[in-house]
């Protein structure tokens, strides 16, 4: 079997992917364990190539959090990873290790790839796509004609540092009132401490989609910070779809309803909102799929694309 891998490190966990030559999924690896620190972060991916077992590998693709350069492979301030300013030479390390081409990008940037791909291979994939992810962080990834993203500096999408609420807590970046300070996985168990560990989120829209006032209360201050954040993207990228991701989004259907709620009602008060966002824009991520990884390995196989091209070749010579 030729394939190409996608790895998508995070944390907590490492999810791999390969695809064959036609974009469909041949194989899938999970680990859990915590990642910190560059050795780690390079074992870890080394450790799912191998554990594919892919007989013959074209290329590999990784999908990492932090600021990263897809040109050099290096990733800095990926503070979930332990990373800071100093660069980790990630593409280098694994292409010296495994002999083989290898890309690196930011995983939210990836995961929006990835979600453009799954819809392409359905026959649905819009011009424009937005994926929001919202976990422990809040970042936004865009697809605009089928290509992502980045910005000039890789940094395209942190829209979890944009200040929403001036009086509210202070972030992890130093600003007061981020949207992540105020909407990201952290935040809700705070707000709603009433869910086990790592489930707030889902707690917190149960309770809402169940009737109780409290948590309305809460679940509505949430999903409004969130559409107002969709609302910027729409705004700045008239995106046909925005797909929510993330730990947060597996609360489910009362979490997306709560932002369709909130969509609407935008609407209702401005002609303008409701002509750049619609409810129906706005879905989930599809249940147990690895968006990341399988952005990262697109972007991988679209290299190695551009490398047999004949163009490529002609520079070559």
């Amino acid at each position: 079997m030729t394939a190409t891998i996608g790895i998508d490190i995070g944390g907590s966990s490492t999810t791999a992917i390969a695809i064959d030559h036609g974009g469909q999924i041949v194989g899938r690896h999970e680990a859990s364990g915590v990642v910190d620190g560059g050795r780690q972060i390079v074992s870890a991916a080394l450790f799912a190539v191998s554990a594919l077992g892919v007989d013959h590998l074209d290329a590999v693709g990784v999908g990492v959090p932090g600021q990263v350069d897809p040109v050099t492979g290096q990733v800095r301030m990926a503070v979930n990873l332990g990373i800071g300013p100093g660069p980790l030479d990630l593409g280098a390390e694994l292409q010296d290790a495994l002999g083989l081409p290898v890309t690196v990008e930011n995983d939210v940037h990836a995961a929006a790839v990835g979600a453009h791909e799954e819809l392409r291979l359905d026959g649905e994939a819009p011009d424009t796509l937005a994926l929001v992810s919202i976990g422990t962080g809040i970042g936004a990834g865009v697809v605009l004609h089928g290509e992502v993203l980045r910005g000039a500096h890789g940094m395209a999408g942190e829209i979890g540092h944009v200040v929403v609420d001036e009086s509210g807590p202070v972030c992890r970046c130093g600003q007061r009132g981020c949207l992540e300070a105020v909407a990201a996985g952290p935040s809700i168990a705070r707000a709603w401490p009433r869910g086990a560990a790592g489930s707030a989120a889902t707690a917190l829209f149960s309770a809402a989609a169940e009737g109780d006032a409290a948590a309305q209360k809460v679940a509505g201050r949430i999903a409004g910070h969130i559409t107002t954040a969709l609302i910027w993207l729409s705004a700045t990228h008239d995106a046909e779809m925005i797909v929510l991701a993330g730990g947060v989004s597996a609360a489910g259907r009362p979490f997306l309803e709560a932002v369709h709620e909130q969509v609407e009602r935008r609407g209702l008060a401005s002609e303008l909102a409701a002509r750049r966002l619609r409810p129906e824009q706005v879905v989930l991520a599809r249940v147990d799929d690895a968006p990341g990884a399988l952005g990262a390995a697109v972007l991988a196989a679209r290299l190695m694309e551009k490398r047999e091209s004949p163009a490529a070749s002609r520079e070559r010579q």
